[in-house]
């Protein structure tokens, strides 16, 4: 047991195993596999060559300041809320660079990105979990995405390739019991952030990843000086958000299994409830000061005012000095078209069958 955790873990062995152990492939996903396997046999050899000259340097990068790390849902706003906050340049975090290009993107350079990036424009290679907006490798990722692109044992993206063992991967409590288990992820996580900080020169680190929700108590272990922010969501609108988010991103070009429309709700209504459950018993153990709360329409109702509030309540200093670059992102996200949808009254009853719990904790109701 220890030595599977202790052991390299090399992209192209790691999804092969996953492939018979995660519950089938789908007629789609064997349309999908040969696309995985042609993204990982060509950067091997680089690979192997950045975590040569690369590894020893990250090893022995040091944190100075604990992270900022941004917890809720999918489709709750943490995706705004990081840009917002990053739009201070004394700031680091990962980006879309570093997630996609996790085995090689050092090995480009930034040179390469510029050509990678012009392509995207002139391909209009669209990114689907955002309303088909184009591709930005500069825009912020999430580390749970840097750790599925280098098929980490230790992502909980597992989860979204094999949706049918969502309970297994998706959720992270039954693997975080296993000691073995939990240790390896808080190596590999902390390389992780030490890798970022590398990538930053050193700055501390505004990050989001929505399995951090329930990893509370791990990460104060790791970071006892962090912070924390919460945001959460009007249920209703959450889950046509998320429905959304699974038909036409990760079911449609990145799952290699189907769910029926009665799998993919339960998916969808258990797994915020058990992220939501386990962020709720976990909070408490957050020193005072180094948590705030926040609704995603309160951030879109006063952007400016709510990210101040941050800085305040936090205690994170730079706010003046950042106010003119957070202004000009908060234009820059106006221009972002979210997505539209009608309630239908069934739809309704069943949010309010399963979720009523945090509609009434939140205050929300069907027309806000």
């Amino acid at each position: 047991m220890i030595f599977r955790y202790e052991m390299v873990h090399i992209s192209i062995v790691e999804f092969t195993r996953r492939l018979f152990s995660g519950g089938g492939v789908s007629f789609k996903g064997l349309l999908l596999l040969p696309v995985y396997y042609l993204q990982m046999i060509p950067a091997l050899p680089f690979t192997f060559l950045q975590f040569v000259l690369y590894k020893r340097r990250i090893t022995k990068t040091v944190i100075l300041k604990d992270p900022v790390f941004i917890l809720g849902h999918y489709r709750s706003g943490t995706t705004l809320l990081q840009k917002l906050l990053v739009s201070n340049q004394y700031f680091g975090f990962m980006t879309n660079y570093d997630a996609l290009f996790a085995n090689t993107n050092m090995i480009l350079g930034e040179r390469m990105k510029h050509v990678i990036q012009n392509l995207i424009v002139i391909l209009k290679i669209k990114n689907p979990f955002f309303h088909d907006s184009i591709v930005r490798l500069s825009d912020p990722a999430e580390e749970d995405d840097y750790l599925m692109n280098k098929a980490s044992v230790y992502t909980a993206y597992w989860g979204l390739v094999f949706p049918k063992r969502w309970r297994d991967w998706l959720n992270g409590a039954k693997q975080l019991a296993d000691p073995g288990f939990r240790e390896g992820w808080e190596r590999e996580y902390l390389h992780t952030i030490r890798y970022a900080t590398f990538r930053n020169n050193g700055k501390q680190l505004v990050l989001k990843s929505p399995p951090n929700t329930e990893r509370v108590s791990i990460l104060l272990r790791l970071f006892p000086g962090a912070k924390f922010i919460y945001i959460y969501r009007n249920p209703y609108r959450l889950y046509y958000s998320v429905k959304n988010m699974w038909k036409k991103a990760i079911l449609s070009y990145y799952s290699v299994q189907e769910l029926s429309d009665t799998e993919l709700d339960d998916l969808i209504f258990e797994h915020f409830i058990y992220l939501t459950k386990q962020y709720e018993s976990q909070k408490a153990l957050i020193p005072e000061g180094n948590l705030i709360e926040i609704s995603y329409e309160q951030l879109m109702k006063d952007p400016y005012q709510t990210v101040q509030e941050i800085y305040t309540e936090l205690n994170l200093s730079g706010f003046e000095k950042a106010a003119e670059d957070l202004k000009s992102q908060i234009e820059r996200e106006r221009a972002y078209s979210n997505f539209h949808y009608e309630l239908s009254d069934p739809v309704i009853q069943k949010i309010e069958e399963r979720w009523g719990e945090y509609i009434r904790k939140w205050n929300y109701n069907s027309e806000d």
